[in-house]
């Protein structure tokens, strides 16, 4: 037998009715919006994790301001609110990818609002996500990749370093994220590895160095020096840790000037795409990749062997030999 319950809307009804004065806290979805985030950060989720949710949010109040949607009661959300933000954002021609997280997250959101008792139900939970294409995104071919590495001009000390940091996407395979959180401690050079203690699924790791980036990095660290103002492992000119934006922008600019960026996309996840696409192709497994590429699982990387893998091309004969 279904356990009976009584739902938020109907309490003020009922006291009503009863000739009750008790009042009922209302919070809105914005007070509940940023009760999520303090939950968050409260929590030890990332920075990128909690700025990533307050941006999807955003957009979510975003399409229900427009939608004319009442946001001073969270409890007066409805499955209808949710289905309508989904629409919207196909009709806009966000990609499906772009509006499943967005809808991972309102759902998220949801379940804290529950489990926090805002509201009764989490309606975005009845929504489903989309369908999407399981697609693998650009990569560089190995030419590509050695334009790209023979653009920066090593005569001067941002050359060099930005060799290092793509020579160091290219060999390692890690996040942008991580890379700016990276500090001279984190470096071992003795060990000849570097372990990363901010990551995304908030595990650190180890990850060797290859020879060549190992002799690079040991040269950009004599160019680089010690000073007193930063432990970033990757600096300015007037020594200041190097940001996201900036690695990204010196990127593409050189995809620019090798012309590379006329032919594919040029960013730091597309040289992580293309170190899981070398590593297939070489050979490496999917759990020693997974534990490389720190990835929390491999349902992702089940779509790079499927495409890059050549384990089929040597299994086709095999079983064949018959007159």
């Amino acid at each position: 037998m279904a356990r009976k319950t009584v739902k938020a809307e109907w309490l003020s009804q009922i006291n009503k009715a009863a000739g009750r004065s008790i009042s009922e806290k209302i919070i809105s979805f914005d007070g509940a919006v940023a009760d999520y985030l303090e939950h968050g950060e409260i929590k030890g989720l990332s920075e990128f994790t909690v700025k990533s949710y307050q941006k999807e949010l955003k957009e979510l109040r975003r399409v229900f301001v427009n939608n004319n949607v009442d946001l001073s009661d969270i409890r007066a959300l409805s499955e209808r609110d949710f289905a309508a933000f989904v629409k919207s954002q196909l009709d806009a021609g966000f990609a499906r990818t772009t509006i499943n997280v967005r809808l991972r997250t309102a759902k998220l959101f949801g379940n804290f609002c529950v489990r926090k008792k805002y509201t009764d139900e989490n309606f975005a939970s009845n929504v489903s996500t989309l369908k999407v294409r399981h697609e693998i995104g650009a990569t560089f071919t190995r030419a590509q990749l050695k334009r790209l590495l023979d653009t920066p001009d090593i005569t001067t000390f941002e050359g060099v370093r930005d060799l290092t940091i793509m020579r160091m996407f290219a060999d390692t395979g890690m996040r942008l994220s991580e890379l700016t959180s990276i500090n001279l401690q984190d470096v071992s050079m003795a060990d000849r590895s570097i372990n990363l203690q901010r990551t995304k699924n908030r595990y650190a790791r180890r990850i060797p160095l290859t020879k060549r980036l190992y002799s690079l990095l040991s040269i950009y660290l004599r160019i680089r020096g010690v000073n007193g103002s930063t432990d970033s492992l990757f600096i300015t000119a007037g020594d200041e840790p190097i940001n996201n934006r900036t690695v990204q922008y010196q990127i593409r600019e050189h995809g620019r000037r090798s012309g590379v960026l006329s032919e594919v996309q040029c960013s730091p996840h597309v040289f992580r795409r293309t170190f899981a696409k070398f590593k297939i192709q070489a050979g490496v497994d999917i759990f020693t990749l997974q534990a490389l590429m720190g990835h929390s699982d491999i349902g992702e990387l089940r779509n790079y062997v499927a495409i890059y893998s050549t384990d089929l091309d040597d299994a086709i004969e095999k079983g064949a030999e018959y007159s």
